[in-house]
């Protein structure tokens, strides 16, 4: 992919403090004070996540917006656009303000109608958006930002769409079958009718491609001029509108990208490492095409107290890290009767940091991020295989990627893309893979859960594991390891995950014994009863005939992992899968969460570490594995390692809820 390597930052303005002069005015100061950390504004034409403006309305602000956005370059930014809010319509809101649609609504599997968002297929929705976009692109913008309600899936009412009479019609084209929607949901949910399920989602493809098209061939029928920009919904969100990213970049002739997420308060601090993941995937899957890809950093609905600004910092800097090359701020608020000055601490802390962030995407810029992969596909949704009773429309936390994220808090690097890193198979996500794709997997390396091992076992791929699925148990059980070297001297020590207190609903996977089918099987630890009755092995590693090293965990796999012995196993388990290949090794038990970008020769790279803890880290041993000179970089201070103790490192006094750069090599400057 190639993102640019220069740093952009974006703020993104709320059409509440465009509206009035007075407001406007409170803007341009704030943009004066601050002019050192403002790259790019991008204007919003909208307060309401519906859809629907009238034409007239839309025309009147897109006149505002065409002022607002001379007197903005007079100041001396040197690029503002447009970022249009609604395009389909994010949720039924305001819908006592808002005159009701006059196109057909979306409409969803169980019937459910949205007042708010759109059928994106019926020609009236087509002809008003082409019309819409018209205008404000005559507003003259440096670009246009499409924004991140161009899916499928959960627009107000409506879980999964669109189940109207015009899609249904569009499907039956497609598939030469007529469904009404109560028997496409029933098809839908039928466990034969897998190929049924993919021709859904590649309807649901095309209309998104479709609608793309037809937004960036208005615009350039405008002005070929104005650059093009598409926010994006993260798969570990859903895969349900299918995550074409290379479609739907070319379809709009889109070069920047907007990987979107959730993490919007420090009530959930650990968050911010999932939504640095998820972005990073989406930035993985863009097309070469783009050479902009910035971070949502979203704060909405702006309430100061909820986020500190340290966080807001920390955010732009994991973002950098696992591949963006700017930050999209969406933090200054939403009404012109609330100065934007209050959240200028947010501003000040940007100008602090932005000198390192400046080195930061020079120096990693075309660097894959390394370690172990999180395995996931667009197509997950698509090739999932439903069993008997199952409900394809049902959240299942075995289909969610986003499982494994809980080794990033224990110290372990994960990759957002594959790069011939070890895999990680978490539930039933391997069902989305063919047989080839797994066993290559199986080839090189691979950590797995138990429910992973009974799919590779119907695929016939169970012995490249090592080992069957042979009982499952639901309650009254714990770990205890083994003496293997890779439990090191936590040999014979207990993990109790409490699987009846926390998973009453649902066991799966929870408490398996995997029988060991070659004598080569390692036992990392075993499933035993409270009372003290042994049960079989619960966790093994092998080295199977094709020269792959494979890792079953069949105990409570990715909650509660946090204990010394836990984490001293798996830091181990993942130096062995990937033969001490790890870039970094964590060596002292602490908080730390590592994001690492590194070339394949060792000699360029980052490290970027996360203290999610809420304590001082006052010394931490870390092995960085290059022979190049290491240099710690922070807004305030310096230190140079020159690598003459092996590779290991000692970094002191690392403050709580904070970021240290590890800059590998040469400092790239800007």
């Amino acid at each position: 992919m190639a993102v640019g390597g220069s740093l952009r930052l974006s703020w993104r303005i709320a059409f509440g403090r465009l509206e009035s002069d007075a407001a406007f005015e409170q803007l341009l100061a704030l943009v004066r004070a601050h002019r050192g950390v403002i790259d790019e504004l991008a204007l919003f034409d909208d307060l309401v996540h519906a859809v629907y403006i009238p034409l007239e309305e839309v025309a009147r602000r897109a006149e505002l917006l065409a002022r607002r956005i001379r007197a903005l370059k007079e100041l001396g930014v040197p690029s503002v656009g447009i970022n249009v809010l609604a395009t389909i319509g994010h949720a039924d809101e305001g819908l006592d303000i808002v005159p009701e649609m006059p196109f057909p609504p979306m409409v969803g599997h169980d019937g459910a109608i949205s007042k708010g968002c759109a059928c994106p297929n019926s020609a009236e929705f087509r002809e008003y958006i082409r019309q819409k976009y018209t205008l404000m692109a005559q507003a003259e913008p440096d670009f246009i930002w499409v924004d991140d309600d161009i899916r499928m899936h959960h627009h107000g009412a409506v879980d999964y769409g669109c189940f109207c009479p015009i899609c249904l019609e569009l499907f039956a084209q497609q598939v030469g079958r007529h469904y009404s929607r109560e028997a496409l949901v029933a098809a839908l949910n039928d466990p034969a009718q897998a190929r049924l399920r993919r021709a859904w989602i590649e309807r649901n493809i095309r209309t998104i491609e479709s609608l793309l098209q037809e937004i960036g061939q208005t615009v350039r029928r405008v002005n070929p001029q104005i650059t093009l920009g598409l926010m994006t919904n993260g798969p570990g969100w859903t895969t349900y509108s299918g995550v074409a990213l290379e479609r739907w970049f070319t379809a709009l002739g889109a070069t920047k990208a907007r990987p979107g997420g959730g993490f919007y308060s420090d009530a959930n601090r650990l968050g911010i490492i999932s939504k640095a993941l998820e972005l990073g995937r989406q930035r993985a899957a863009l097309p070469k095409t783009v050479d902009d890809c910035q971070y949502e950093l979203e704060n909405f609905p702006y309430q100061l107290l909820k986020k500190a600004a340290r966080s807001v910092v920390h955010e732009g800097t994991l973002a950098l890290a696992v591949g963006l090359n700017g930050v999209a701020f969406n933090a200054l608020g939403m009404w012109g009767a609330n100065p934007p000055d209050e959240f200028a601490g947010i501003l000040e802390r940007v100008h602090e940091v932005r000198p390192l962030w400046e080195r930061l995407v020079a120096h990693i810029q075309n660097l894959p991020t390394v370690g172990l992969w999180p395995a996931w596909t667009p197509q997950l949704m698509a090739r999932r295989r439903l069993r008997p009773g199952e409900d394809w429309f049902a959240e299942d936390r075995l289909y969610q990627i986003g499982q494994p994220t809980v080794l990033a808090e224990i110290g372990l690097p994960l990759s957002v893309e594959r790069m011939g890193s070890p895999a990680i198979l978490a539930g039933r996500v391997a069902e989305a893979f063919s047989k080839a794709q797994l066993r290559a997997m199986l080839a090189k390396g691979a950590l797995l859960d138990s429910v992973a091992l009974e799919v590779l076992e119907k695929l016939g791929l169970g012995e490249l594991a090592g080992v069957r699925l042979a009982r499952r148990y639901d309650n009254g059980v714990l770990e205890r390891f083994t003496q293997d070297p890779l439990n090191g001297e936590y040999a014979h020590q207990v993990r109790d995950a409490r699987i009846d207190f926390f998973w009453r609903q649902d066991r799966r996977g929870m408490a398996d014994v995997l029988e060991p089918l070659d004598p080569n099987v390692r036992v990392l630890a075993t499933l035993e009863t409270y009372t003290g009755q042994g049960l079989g092995p619960c966790m093994t590693a092998f080295e199977n005939p094709l020269g792959g090293r494979v890792v079953v965990m069949g105990y409570s796999p990715w909650q509660f992992i946090h204990s010394l012995a836990k984490r001293n196993q798996l830091v181990n388990v993942a130096d062995w899968l990937s033969r001490g290949e790890l870039p970094v090794r964590i060596k002292d038990p602490v908080p730390l969460t590592p994001f690492v970008r590194m070339a394949r020769s060792r000699r360029r790279g980052l490290i970027v570490l996360l203290n999610h803890g809420l304590e001082t880290i006052p010394q931490v041993r870390i092995e960085v594995r290059s022979p190049m000179p290491v240099r710690l970089a922070e807004p305030w201070r310096e230190i140079l390692f020159p690598q003459e103790q092996g590779g290991e490192l000692i970094l002191h006094n690392i403050p709580p809820w904070s970021t240290v750069c590890l800059f590998v090599g040469k400092v790239v400057v800007p």
